[in-house]
């Protein structure tokens, strides 16, 4: 059932906030109390500016039916990432690779992404696109007035919106100190609260407006999908700074048979604090190049044929353009809403 494969994805991003939240704080050994190392690493004040970053998602059936199962995938994605200051779009040198197996339809995809203080770069097809510069401009405005609100009044924060990742996590359990490339670390383990997530999750589907996309019922069903979910964190011992962060899940099968998914998302951050060389790729070719293999690709950015931006036209403006982007739930829909663009 396509309802509970969505919301299983919604759960899954759920709980990968908790793994945005680096922090740091003070703390003992590995004999601290796990719920202190946990609030140490996930609710610190201090934050990570730079690093590298590992993210890897896979999603595999598991169980009696599993060779049914509709999914198999596998995705990477990490590189090193480096803080421009306060308020500034951030350098990053990312790169991606999933594997997808959807019902016997196996999909490879090998990209990335790199961001600098002059512009931004997308990797495709062992080949480098380059954003074009007014666009790229845009880009560095919206994220800075994004970084404006969020200091005025943190309105995209999780503490705004009244909920606490940390109180996702129970049954906390201290395992000791571990190495993890070369650093000891403290491990802690726990497990997911769903039913406190699924609740904090449907709060914020009605305080932002999204109940329309993802309603109270979609995620009443997620406590009887998920039949298991563990989390385990691993902090530097002392400053209990997170190092990384493995989920676990167990779901039911979406298309409603006897077999199981099997979900592990790991994320971690490498020599954290270390300065990182991030510099722009060789041989970049025009963006609106790729973009113009894709159909509706340029209209959804607002990219005319010259490879400029097309400006807001007075049928709407880029913030109902992005609402309607954000909204549509086909390609054919958002290429509808490039009308709002004048595209």
């Amino acid at each position: 059932m396509r309802t509970k494969a969505t919301i299983a994805l919604v759960l899954v991003a759920g709980l990968a906030a908790v793994a945005v939240l680096p922090g740091c704080g003070g703390g003992d050994e590995a004999g601290a109390d796990p719920r202190q190392i946990l609030d140490d690493a996930l609710g610190g004040e201090g934050g990570v500016d730079s690093g590298v970053l590992d993210i890897e998602l896979d999603v595999a059936a598991s169980g009696e039916g599993a060779g049914e199962m509709p999914i198999d995938l596998s995705a990477e994605l990490g590189g090193p990432f480096q803080s421009n200051g306060p308020g500034e779009l951030p350098s990053v040198d990312f790169e991606l690779s999933a594997s997808v197996d959807a019902g016997g339809m196996p999909l490879d995809l090998d990209g990335g992404l790199t961001l600098t203080g002059d512009g931004a770069w997308v990797g495709f097809e062992d080949a480098e696109y380059q954003l074009d510069d007014a666009t790229f401009r845009e880009l560095e405005a919206a994220y800075e007035q994004s970084a404006a609100e969020r200091e005025d009044g943190p309105q995209g924060s999780l503490e705004q919106l009244g909920i606490d990742p940390r109180d996702w996590v129970t049954d906390l359990a201290n395992e000791g100190t571990e190495d993890l490339d070369g650093d000891e670390v403290v491990h802690v383990s726990g497990t997911a609260d769903v039913p406190k997530l699924v609740s904090d999750l449907s709060d914020v589907a009605r305080r932002t407006g999204q109940a329309t996309a993802l309603d109270d019922a979609d995620l009443d069903l997620l406590a009887g999908t998920v039949g298991a979910a563990t989390i385990d964190v691993y902090a530097t011992s002392g400053e209990h700074a997170l190092r990384q962060i493995d989920v676990g899940l167990k779901l039911a099968d979406p298309s409603g048979g006897p077999g199981e998914l099997d979900v592990a998302l790991s994320v971690g951050i490498a020599d954290p604090g270390g300065e990182q060389d991030i510099s722009p790729p060789e041989d970049a070719r025009p963006l609106s190049e790729l973009l113009g293999r894709i159909p509706g690709g340029m209209p959804a950015l607002g990219i005319g044929g010259a490879g400029g931006v097309a400006p807001p036209q007075a049928s709407g403006s880029a913030e109902d353009y992005y609402d309607c982007v954000a909204k549509a739930k086909s390609s054919s829909a958002i290429e509808e809403c490039a009308g709002l663009l004048g595209g």
